[in-house]
């Protein structure tokens, strides 16, 4: 007996363990899923898109009335060192009536501040949006597991009542069979009871993962509104045509990341701060839920929201506490120096420097376009190939996991 209680123990930690891994790798799925839905909502706040557009619509109307021929592979940027890799047709659509009565000058401008500002936003909304599906899918994951250990429990306590009973009345046949019918009608009742409490709590953990709906749709909104101010300090007194080595855009760049982080990170009410961008407050509950659920699924949970205030009371704790601030900006800071990478590997390629010694310099022009590259990158999608780099990197984070873990294996909460 000894043996097979150590034995059952080991499987239900390895069950734990399976299980464990399984969640972490469904939240990076359900995140490859969300961020067709942030690359459409940030497309209308940050268009960098339509502006590379009206650029590349104002040459080729300048070379048209000049008569000159146009090549497609010619290079897009200010001077003829100069690509800006864009791969969308020449052939435009019509372009944005705000976009076409400004200059080329002042197109390259907003192209700038809007493309770094486009940047930073997804690493801190990517970063967040992370940090949440992981709370939420291990407190879910936890949950689930408990109710199917306690259902086993009582499962095998059932067997065992149940043998001893039918031996028993087994000497007593007919008063079996009316038993056996009474046991019926309760267990029909039962089970019926067990279904709708089952339909209810599906509706209310569908509507606890909808609410992230608020980050993607306004949480957002707060990280743009900060980074934009820094960008502005660091970027706007900058013309298209200045150069700046890749040391002194990223020593810019890591300027705006420093300032950000400490109206996020650093302030007494950081945590209420972060729970406003993270999860509606209760008065917008209501709001978010008309926008994610269907109107039966409204009304049941309506009569019973009770698991939903469990879910959301947990998660609230999770996100003010001082581990997620950790987390977050643990996540922030790896997803800068990814960023940096890739954004001094696809400048360096362009590197036509003659000399090692001589520090390349390169015009602000080239590093908006790039960072508007980036920006397509790290919100690549695909369920099924998932092969974003983005993503993988910041999922790998170690902080992210040692949170995880804390919250899954969280039995006692």
């Amino acid at each position: 007996k000894q043996q097979l209680k150590i034995t059952e123990q080991h499987f239900v930690k390895e069950q734990i363990k399976r299980r464990f891994t399984q969640t972490q790798q469904d939240s990076l799925y359900t995140i490859y899923e969300l961020v067709p839905v942030l690359t459409l909502v940030l497309s209308k706040e940050l268009d960098v898109d339509q502006i590379v557009a009206s650029l590349k619509g104002k040459k080729l109307s300048k070379k048209l009335s000049r008569g000159i021929s146009v090549n497609e592979n010619e290079t897009d940027g200010l001077s003829s060192g100069m690509s800006t890799s864009v791969t969308e047709q020449v052939s435009t659509p019509i372009l944005q009536n705000n976009l076409q009565g400004k200059s080329k000058a002042e197109l390259w401008n907003e192209l700038k501040l809007k493309s770094l500002t486009k940047l930073c936003t997804i690493v801190y909304t990517v970063s967040s949006l992370l940090l949440l599906t992981r709370l939420q899918l291990n407190i879910l994951a936890r949950r689930e597991y408990l109710d199917t250990a306690i259902k086993v429990a009582v499962e095998k306590e059932s067997v065992s009542s149940s043998s001893l009973l039918s031996w028993i009345t087994s000497f007593w046949k007919d008063s079996t069979q009316n038993a056996e019918s009474e046991e019926r009608k309760e267990k029909e009742q039962d089970t019926g009871t067990l279904n709708e409490r089952s339909k209810t709590s599906y509706i209310n953990e569908q509507a606890f993962l909808s609410l992230s709906w608020w980050l993607l749709n306004r949480g957002w909104l707060q990280f743009k509104s900060l980074v934009e101010k820094q960008i502005s300090l660091q970027f706007n007194d900058l013309n298209p045509r200045d150069t700046l080595s890749l040391d002194e855009f990223g020593e810019k760049l890591s300027h705006v990341f420093h300032a950000v982080n400490q109206e996020l990170f650093t302030q007494t009410e950081s945590q209420q701060f972060l729970h406003k961008i993270l999860l509606p407050e209760p008065n917008l509950e209501q709001f978010v839920l008309q926008q994610t659920l269907d109107p039966e699924a409204l009304k049941l949970l309506y009569d019973d929201n009770s698991v939903l205030r469990d879910l959301l009371n947990e998660t609230t704790k999770c996100v003010q506490s001082t581990a997620s601030l950790i987390v977050l900006e643990s996540l922030v800071n790896d997803a800068f120096q990814y960023t940096m990478t890739q954004i001094d590997g696809s400048i360096s390629k362009k590197n036509k420097s003659s000399s090692d010694e001589e520090v390349s310099k390169f015009q602000v022009a080239l590093y908006s376009v790039t960072c508007k590259d980036c920006c397509n990158e790290m919100l690549k999608s695909g369920v099924v190939s998932m092969n974003n780099e983005f993503l993988q990197h910041l999922d790998a984070v170690a902080e992210l996991d040692d949170l995880s873990a804390s919250v899954y294996s969280n039995f006692g909460f």
